[in-house]
């Protein structure tokens, strides 16, 4: 019986940082589950076998979206963008509450965490739009309607269960619109009503719903629920600002109940500093870490914080590289491609990628107050690592399809320059 043989196509330098981000994963999420692994009462080789699932079904997923051609994405851009708003809909219907917000909808039992999927619906909506409407986007309101007006309807119900959520797909659609050329002075009035709708959003929370008491069986209305992530977003910037400031005054003027409540909002921060600190260059090694027991997101949200501790700066300077090399490569690709369409999603989604990616990274060396992204490809879940290698597919698939086109070309010009060859040897040969 003949052997069925696979040859992986592609932009091979992608193909090694999968590997590298897959090796890295299981060996942190392995080491960094102390914490987890007593609060569930299950044995770190558990959470391992869970996190090598995940990976499989990353690699299935990546596969998937590798062997699927690119006109499939962009006959599927708008359809899977309407499926995207069902599924954020569905949020405020069959609702996965999980710390007082929604990120996943239950179906059959099992959780989908929907925001991951709704970054990649709009980023093909983004793309798309960019190609289908590329000589209609002259004017603002053009602009506004078929671009702006589906990312807001977007970001505002995100906003209602993530405001970092939101404003991460935000940036990206931002990024990705200006490396896209689109018209400067649009993405100006753009950003400055951004800022200024932003602001008005939290004065409205500070006056109206900031300090206000639901009586015992009432409920928020639909406009509340809007703000319901504010509170937490408004005492994360707060949280730090005042450790930014080392306001130790502060905190001993405070009372014993408000002093507990400011260190468990400043926990977490505190123990990845510590993490990361005591790393120093070469790290304690690998399982020799301390904070995994007290730093209970370690294996997700402060993964990065952890694999500093436990191989130091350099290990810390290594996953940076990786991702850094990612970018590299996905804007080369998209330089390549001759679409607006394959080069607007391949910059996209390694926008996605990269912008998660340091905003975690950022948030545990304390740059910023804490978001509460993973890692990409490296932090413990399920539905996240799926789809993000799922995009590590589209994108590869675009680079196999333009390999296939240049070979195309470097064939036709070969045969050209055989033929044009020929024609000169002939009419030597019809002279002589």
């Amino acid at each position: 019986m003949g052997r069925i043989k696979i040859q992986l196509k592609g932009d091979k330098i992608i193909w090694i940082l999968v590997l590298c981000l897959a090796i890295i994963s299981l060996l942190a999420v392995f080491s960094s589950s102390t914490y987890l692994a007593n609060k569930e009462g299950v044995s770190k080789l558990h959470i391992l076998q869970e996190q090598l699932i995940s990976v499989s079904i990353g690699f299935a997923a990546l596969l998937i979206c590798y062997l699927i051609p690119m006109r499939f994405y962009r006959f599927a851009a708008f359809p899977l963008f309407a499926v995207t708003l069902v599924m954020l809909a569905l949020l405020f219907i069959i609702p996965d509450v999980r710390n007082e917000a929604a990120r996943g909808i239950k179906i059959f039992g099992r959780t989908i965490q929907v925001f991951e999927f709704a970054k990649v619906g709009l980023i093909l909506y983004i793309a798309k739009a960019l190609e289908h409407w590329q000589d209609s986007l002259t004017t603002y309101k053009e602009f506004l309607l078929k671009i702006l007006l589906p990312v807001a309807v977007v970001c505002i119900m995100v906003m209602a269960n993530s405001f970092s959520s939101a404003l991460l797909f935000g940036v990206i659609s931002i990024l990705l619109l200006f490396f896209m050329n689109v018209n400067a002075k649009h993405l100006a009035i753009t950003a400055g009503i951004g800022i200024v709708a932003i602001m008005l959003l939290f004065g409205v929370y500070r006056i109206f719903y900031h300090n206000k008491v639901y009586a015992e069986g009432e409920k928020p209305g639909a406009v509340a629920k809007l703000f319901n992530r504010f509170g937490t977003a408004t005492n994360r910037v707060i949280n730090f600002v005042e450790a930014k400031k080392e306001k130790e005054e502060a905190v001993e003027d405070m009372t014993d109940e408000e002093r507990i409540r400011y260190n468990d909002s400043r926990r977490q921060a505190k123990n990845a500093e510590i993490a990361i600190h005591e790393g120093g260059i070469f790290g304690k090694g690998p399982g020799k870490s301390t904070q995994r027991y007290s730093l209970s997101m370690a294996f997700s949200d402060f993964i990065y914080a952890f694999i500093v501790e436990e191989y130091g700066l350099l290990g810390g300077l290594f996953v940076i590289m990786i991702y850094l090399i990612f970018l590299f490569r996905c804007i080369t690709i998209a330089f390549r491609c001759e679409t607006i369409f394959s080069g607007a999603l391949v910059l996209g989604l390694a926008f996605l990628i990269g912008t998660q990616a340091f905003l975690h990274i950022m948030v545990n060396v304390g740059m910023i107050p804490v978001t509460g992204h993973t890692l990409p490809l490296i932090s413990h879940g399920g539905t996240a690592y799926m789809v993000l290698s799922g995009t590590f597919g589209i994108i590869l698939s675009i680079s196999k399809q333009l390999d296939k086109q240049d070979e195309q070309k470097r064939k036709e010009l070969e045969e050209e320059a055989r033929e044009k060859e020929s024609e000169i040897m002939y009419s030597e040969d019809y002279i002589l």
